[in-house]
C-alpha cells in the first residue's frame, strides 16, 4: 500500500513539473515572437524622412500670392497614426497672413522602411482602419526611379520620381490646362524633406520651400 502511495505522490510531482515547464517554455517563446511582432514601429525609419523625435523644422519660405512674401516658417510634422509596416504623418507649415490654410498643407504620408507614400486626404481614415495603401497613392520617395507613364506632351497627371546620389525628387504636373497645378519634392537622405515646390501655371498662387541646414 505504501509503495503504490509512493508512485502516486512521485508520478503527480513529475506531471506538476512537466506542466510548468510547457508553461515556461510557451512564456518564453511568446516574449521572443513579441519582440520580432513587426507591429511595433518604433524601429522603422527611413532614412529619407525626419528621424522621430523631429517634429518641427525651419525653411526660407517665398510666398507669391497676391503678394509675395519672403519669410522664414516652420514646417510642423505631425504623427497621426503607427500602422503595421510604418507611419501616418502629415507635414503642414505654421499659418502665413494671407496664404490659404490649405495650401500651408504639404500632405500626409505614409513612411515604411525603404517607401515613402503620398496619401490623398480623404484616403487617410481607410489607411488608418485598413493598414493598406490606397489604390490612388503615390510612390514620392524609393531607391528605384520611377519613369513617367505619359509623353512629356501628353496631356494628363504627371508623376515621376528622380534619383541622384543622396537625393529623390519627385515631380508631378498637370498640363491638361495652362494653369495647372504642380508639385515637387526633394528627399535627402539623413535630412528629410530639403525642398518643395507647388503652385499653378505662369507661378501663380505659388510655394517654394528651402529647408535651412
Amino acid at each position: 500500500m505504501k509503495k503504490i502511495l509512493v508512485i502516486i505522490i512521485a508520478i503527480t510531482f513529475t506531471c506538476l513539473i512537466a506542466v510548468g515547464c510547457t508553461q515556461s517554455d510557451k512564456s518564453i517563446s511568446n516574449n521572443s515572437t513579441d519582440s520580432k511582432d513587426p507591429t511595433n514601429t518604433t524601429v522603422i525609419e527611413n532614412p529619407f524622412f525626419f528621424k522621430n523625435n523631429i517634429t518641427q523644422l525651419s525653411y526660407h519660405g517665398n510666398f507669391s500670392f497676391d503678394d509675395v512674401i519672403k519669410k522664414e516658417v516652420k514646417l510642423n510634422i505631425n504623427e497621426i497614426a503607427g500602422l503595421k509596416y510604418g507611419k501616418l504623418y502629415e507635414l503642414k507649415l505654421e499659418a502665413v497672413d494671407g496664404i490659404p490654410d490649405d495650401r500651408l498643407q504639404l500632405g500626409y504620408f505614409y513612411v515604411q522602411k525603404d517607401t515613402i507614400y503620398g496619401i490623398e486626404p480623404t484616403d487617410v481614415t481607410n489607411l488608418i482602419n485598413n493598414g493598406e495603401v490606397p489604390d490612388n497613392s503615390v510612390i514620392v520617395c524609393q531607391d528605384t526611379e520611377i519613369k513617367d507613364i505619359l509623353s512629356q506632351t501628353e496631356l494628363g497627371w504627371h508623376h515621376y520620381l528622380e534619383v541622384n546620389g543622396d537625393k529623390r525628387e519627385f515631380h508631378s504636373y498637370n498640363n491638361q490646362v495652362l494653369t495647372g497645378y504642380y508639385e515637387s519634392f526633394v528627399w535627402e537622405k539623413n535630412k528629410g524633406l530639403t525642398g518643395y515646390r507647388s503652385g499653378y501655371g505662369a507661378e501663380s498662387d505659388s510655394i517654394e520651400l528651402k529647408r535651412i541646414q
